[in-house]
């Protein structure tokens, strides 16, 4: 069952006016992943418009995206979360198809959703999106080619799929339009190497993207993947510990109406010890 979603803690760069989703042209979402398994980040960034139909448009992909992945257990359930992409992004186009058909507007958008294995991500546009594993920095997509294909396009979308492996430190950075022009893999791992910070890094990307001529609003997330298969083997420890230290009997010796007594107490301790872990793992990596 999904954990109710709360806001990323991520470094965000946004030269725009607009600084809360759905308003804003970007979200990020962490998840606290289940005994068997299920999504542990969602994150979105797309273009930036100024007139109305395109802050229309806008809004209801960012409104519909964010509150999906906060509330919808069909996410957990799925067993491949690349046609979960692609069918959001496919809705998305419809809508902006239905509704502004004659505008001519199109979206460029990214769309990522991690477990703690693997990052799979769906594009369309000129978004880019890197990860950064130990030393190594590679973009997810290859550049795009032309124009058009655009999420509301009435030629149709063009939706390009990609995934990768994450491992806990690496670091996934997801940058829009204005800011893929002009950023590539080597100069997103040279800022990550300096800065490991999620904060910190975006600081200087932005500085970076700026100084090498980024035009328009700037939009840009990074995100660090946290070690939770760390975090459940201490709150497993803890658990366990906890037990015996309180009553001075070992598991084993316990009968079952005590153990069951006890289960959800060690449960709700558990799980209190693995958000405690991962807080101070979070800490030491911004020291």
């Amino acid at each position: 069952m999904l954990i109710a979603a709360r806001e990323a803690d991520v470094g965000v760069v946004n030269t725009g006016r607009r600084g809360n989703p759905p308003d804003a042209p970007y979200f990020a979402l962490e998840m606290e992943p289940g005994d068997s398994g299920g999504p542990v980040f969602a994150a979105a960034v797309c273009s930036e418009g100024e007139t109305p139909e395109e802050l229309d448009i806008r809004r209801y992909a960012m409104g519909l995206l964010h509150e999906f992945f906060r509330r919808r257990e069909e996410v957990v359930r799925s067993t491949d979360y690349r046609v979960v992409l692609r069918n959001s992004l496919r809705h998305i186009h419809r809508h902006i198809v239905e509704s502004h058909g004659e505008s001519g507007l199109g979206l460029d958008f990214l769309l990522v959703l991690a477990d703690a294995q693997r990052l799979y991500a769906a594009r369309c546009g000129e978004n880019a999106l890197f990860v950064h594993s130990g030393e190594e920095t590679a973009a997810l997509f290859g550049g795009w080619e032309g124009e058009g294909g655009l999420l509301g396009d009435a030629a149709g979308e063009r939706i390009e799929l990609g995934e990768a492996p994450v491992h806990p430190g690496d670091v996934v950075v997801l940058c829009n339009p204005p800011v893929a022009r002009v950023m590539g893999a080597r100069d997103v791992g040279v800022i990550l190497r300096r800065a490991r910070d999620s904060r910190k890094a975006a600081l200087f990307l932005s500085a970076i993207a700026e100084r090498k001529g980024a035009q328009g609003t700037m939009v840009a997330l990074v995100w660090e993947m946290p070690n939770y298969r760390g975090a459940a083997m201490l709150a497993e420890e803890a658990a366990q510990g906890e037990g015996a230290a309180a009553s001075g009997v070992l598991p084993e010796q316990k009968g079952e109406a005590e153990e069951e007594k006890e289960a959800f107490g060690e449960e709700e301790h558990a799980e209190k010890a693995k958000r405690q872990w991962l807080s101070k793992w979070r800490r030491r990596k911004e020291e």
